[in-house]
């Protein structure tokens, strides 16, 4: 979120930057917060020195162009996914980072087929293996940052075919034309993926 800032900073966008610690003897990165250029955007927010954050009054309702960018525990998230949608935020336009992997369905995996576009290769990916994998196996350079569904790196993205998505990144609109190949896979056993690679 930092490095968002500054990005944001140096093309002399609008942000804001809302900090949520139990405690500011807890929180981490108050001098460098406390230090950037930006420093007057940044709100403190510590429940246990009474100045809870509000998502409702920070979010207040949806300009076009505004994006949210969230990370923190689950439940922290959830609670600010609820007050954007509550005021008016496209799915789209609400971005989250999580610390660790949500809680996961039981899923059952099956064999797929990955049909790679710019080839009309077709790639087996068995069940035990995921599409990045067997992507790297066969000297296709794939990025990875989590391989968990949680970070967004390995996004590809599908021009035919039914994706199971198991991510924790793509908005419904995404999922539309884009998959996570670290974790995401065929809907159906045998399904085929035909994919922009």
């Amino acid at each position: 979120m930092i490095a968002f800032a500054h990005r944001l900073c140096a093309l002399k966008k609008v942000l804001y930057l809302h900090f949520s610690s139990t405690h500011s003897g807890a929180a981490g990165y108050l001098s460098d917060l406390a230090a950037a250029p930006w420093a007057n955007r940044v709100h403190y927010h510590f429940s246990q020195e009474g100045n809870r954050a509000d998502f409702a009054k920070i979010l207040r309702g949806y300009e076009q162009g505004c994006h949210v960018y969230l990370c923190g525990p689950h439940r922290y998230m959830e609670g600010v996914v609820s007050a954007a949608e509550a005021v008016g935020f496209p799915e789209e336009t609400v971005h989250l980072e999580y610390f660790s992997t949500p809680d996961v369905p039981d899923y059952e995996n099956h064999d797929f087929i990955l049909r790679l576009e710019k080839s009309g290769k077709e790639i087996f990916v068995p069940a035990d293996k995921d599409a990045a994998t067997v992507l790297a196996e066969y000297g296709y350079a794939v990025d990875l940052k989590c391989s968990d569904g949680i970070c967004g790196v390995c996004q590809c993205r599908v021009l035919e075919g039914e994706v199971e998505h198991r991510d924790f990144v793509l908005s419904q609109k995404q999922r539309q034309t884009t998959m996570i190949l670290c974790q995401s896979r065929a809907a159906q056993k045998g399904g085929v993926l035909t994919v922009d690679i």
